[in-house]
Order: C-alpha cells, then sequence, then structure tokens
C-alpha cells in the first residue's frame, strides 16, 4: 500500500471486492454477448401458438331418420366404422321398384329386338310375293291384247302387284322405325335397359348410404344428431378430430417473420406436458396474410384515426407424428415455439405446388360394390341372350 493511500485514509484491501466484481460481471457479459452471437440471435420465440388440425364434419348422403347412433363425444372411430344408421325403410322400397323397373324395360328391349326380327322376316316375304306378283301381271299383260286372259283377270294381277310392293313399303317403313330403336346396341347395352340400371345402382347406392361411416380415425366430439331426428344431407351431425392431422400454428410478430424460412427446424413444448413432452417440428409454411386480415371483420385502416398495431403472422409448423403418438395432442392447446433462424438456405414461401392428396378417406369408394353384380343378375333372369344385338336386315 503506498504512502499517499496511507494519506487519505484508504484501508489495505477495501477495493479489491470491487475490482473482482467488476471482473465478474465484464466475463458474465463477454459470455451473454457471445451466446447471443453464436446461439440466440438465431433464435425466434413465441408463446401465442396454438394446436390446429382437421376437424372433419360429418353429414348424411340422403335425407332420412336417425334409428342407431354408435358412438358418442370422446369415443374413438376408425376410418369406416358406421357411427350413425338411418331408417332403410325407404331406401329398400326404392331398391325393389328399381328392380322391377329394370326387369319390366328389359323384357320390353327383348321383345324390340324380337320385333326387327319378324318385321324382316315379314318383309323379305312380302319381297318374294311382289316377284311373283310381277310374274304374273307379265304374262296376263303379254296375252290380254290376244284374248289369252280376260281383262278382268289382267286387272286384278296388276292390283295384286301394287298392292305387293305397297306391303313392301309398309313393311320397310315398319322395319327401319324398328331398327332405329335397337340399332347399335344389345339388350344388356339398349339406353333404356342402361338407364334403369342407374336407376337401380342410385338406389342401391341409397340403401347403403343409410349407414353413415366415419371417414377419418380419431376423436368424436360435438355430437349433435339425436335418435329418431330427421336429417338432411347439408346437416351437420357430429364432427371427429384426427389424432394424426395435427400442426401448430405460431403467430410471429411481423417484425421477427424475416429470418424465418420453410424447412427450419423446431423446437416445441406445449402447456399440457411441460418439459415432460419436447416436440421436434419442422417450418411447413407461412401464411399469406396476417391474421387481422382473416379475420371476421378485417381492419379498415384507412378510415377513421389510425394506430399503428404490430401484426401477427401465422407460421405452420409439422410435427414428428411419433412424438405426437406417444403425446397426443388436442385442438387449441398452447404451445411454446422456438425457431432456429441459422439456416437460411430455405425459401419464404413454397416454390413447388402438392401433386399429391394432403388428406383422403377411402369410405365412399366402394359403395358401388355389389351394384354391378345386382344387375347383371337381373337382366340375365329376363331375357334369354343379354347380348343380343339387332340383327343384319335387307331393306
Amino acid at each position: 500500500m503506498s504512502e499517499e493511500d496511507v494519506k487519505q485514509g484508504i484501508k489495505p484491501g477495501k477495493g479489491r471486492p470491487l475490482i473482482i466484481a467488476a471482473v465478474v460481471i465484464g466475463v458474465i457479459a463477454i459470455l451473454v454477448f457471445f451466446y447471443w452471437l453464436i446461439w440466440l440471435r438465431y433464435e425466434d420465440k413465441t408463446d401465442d401458438a396454438y394446436v390446429h388440425g382437421s376437424k372433419v364434419n360429418v353429414t348424411s348422403q340422403i335425407k332420412g331418420y336417425v334409428s342407431s347412433i354408435n358412438t358418442d363425444e370422446t369415443f374413438l372411430v376408425k376410418e369406416g366404422d358406421v357411427i350413425i344408421e338411418l331408417d332403410r325403410t325407404d331406401a329398400t322400397i326404392a331398391l325393389d321398384h328399381s328392380k322391377a323397373v329394370l326387369a319390366n324395360t328389359v323384357r320390353n328391349v327383348t321383345e324390340m329386338f324380337e320385333k326387327v326380327i319378324q318385321l324382316n322376316a315379314q318383309l323379305q316375304r312380302a319381297k318374294t310375293k311382289v316377284i311373283k306378283a310381277q310374274v304374273d301381271y307379265d304374262n296376263r299383260r303379254a296375252l290380254v291384247s290376244e284374248g289369252g286372259v280376260s281383262k278382268e283377270d289382267f286387272i286384278h294381277s296388276e292390283l295384286n302387284l301394287d298392292a305387293a310392293k305397297y306391303q313392301v313399303t309398309n313393311l320397310r317403313s315398319q322395319l327401319i322405325q324398328a331398327y332405329t330403336a335397337i340399332q347399335g346396341t344389345t339388350v344388356s347395352t339398349h339406353p333404356l335397359v342402361v338407364e334403369a340400371a342407374n336407376e337401380l345402382t342410385h338406389n342401391f347406392v341409397n340403401l347403403v348410404r343409410c349407414n353413415i361411416r366415419a371417414t377419418q380415425t380419431g376423436i368424436v366430439a360435438q355430437r349433435f344428431v339425436q335418435v329418431g331426428q330427421f336429417v338432411e344431407p347439408d346437416e351437420n351431425l357430429m364432427a371427429i378430430v384426427p389424432l394424426d392431422q395435427m400442426w401448430v400454428q405460431a403467430n410471429f410478430r411481423e417484425v421477427d417473420v424475416s429470418q424465418i424460412r420453410i424447412g427450419q427446424r423446431v423446437t416445441v413444448k406445449s402447456d399440457m406436458y411441460g418439459n415432460e413432452a419436447i416436440y421436434s417440428g419442422i417450418v411447413s409454411g407461412i401464411a399469406g396474410g396476417t391474421g387481422a386480415v382473416f379475420s371476421l371483420i378485417p381492419p379498415q385502416n384507412a378510415t377513421g384515426n389510425w394506430i399503428k398495431i404490430v401484426q401477427r403472422v401465422p407460421v405452420r409448423i409439422d410435427l414428428d407424428q411419433s412424438e405426437v403418438e406417444r403425446f397426443p395432442l388436442r385442438l387449441g392447446l398452447s404451445m411454446y415455439v422456438d425457431i432456429d433462424t441459422k439456416d437460411q438456405y430455405g425459401t419464404r414461401v413454397p416454390t413447388e405446388a402438392s401433386s399429391r392428396p394432403v388428406f383422403r378417406t377411402s369410405v365412399y369408394r366402394d359403395q358401388e360394390d355389389g351394384a354391378e353384380a345386382l344387375v347383371a343378375k337381373i337382366i340375365s333372369e329376363n331375357t334369354v341372350d343379354p347380348d343380343l344385338g339387332a340383327p343384319p336386315v335387307q331393306l
């Protein structure tokens, strides 16, 4: 300690704690700076994030009375399960009626083909009568001047020839009319039969649609339908929330979106599980507008007094499905999102359009199964030859 310090009354060691504190604060500041420089400046965080996903509304394809409800809210249903049944009485009656109509149509069309065969045979026979009448007329015309036949006999032969020609003309007209009705078809492909078959298929499908099936695997929510209720095709009956079709929508301030790119890695936590479940995700898209633009009443900033409000842009984050299966989420849950923005090689907008369906169901694909076999059976039972076509005719 110097003599000057002694003169000023400074005790030995009194300034050392201040120096140590200053050094510690300086080291901490340096560490914080390097932490910000290496990691923190490449992170965008927000707790304004929520679970979004598909909410599949269940509706009926036909109208009718509900006879059975086979599930309820919070229950699990699998794709293809019958969850609601409608009364089948009207649909069964309509199907039985269309069966009878198709059978009667097949019989009538078969008669149309047989009529062509008959008229063709009659026409050929009438042509032979014309030939015979022509021969008789020619013979009598040669003999009438010589008195070989009476004039009356000659006149009769002339009238017979005219009548035979008229008969050919009449039959040819009937044959053309009958042949036009079946030309280029068979019994099974005739337009009348096809129309009746389509009506039968329609009623067959309506009967199948009396069983309303789940289009997705998920949890039932918001059941509105009741037993005995009359439902229309456009009426929401209940909703299904598929647990494998969920993502996170994080709403970032517009000043934070500039560093976000599609493909960046994301760490996600939920308020439901806390630190027990850490989800890994990826930025899959950035919305085409702010949340205010898509609100029920969009802002009109060009009217009245204006106050600047920082807007938020929705960012879609897809989650690892294996982690979601382990820790299931629910629509609307609050999430905490941390995006690693260090990777700036991605784009702000998608560069390619999707070339495959994002979501799909196979429930409606097989509704006609069995209808074709039923149509073929009815046609076969009501005609000798379903492939009977228009015969060749000589006009």
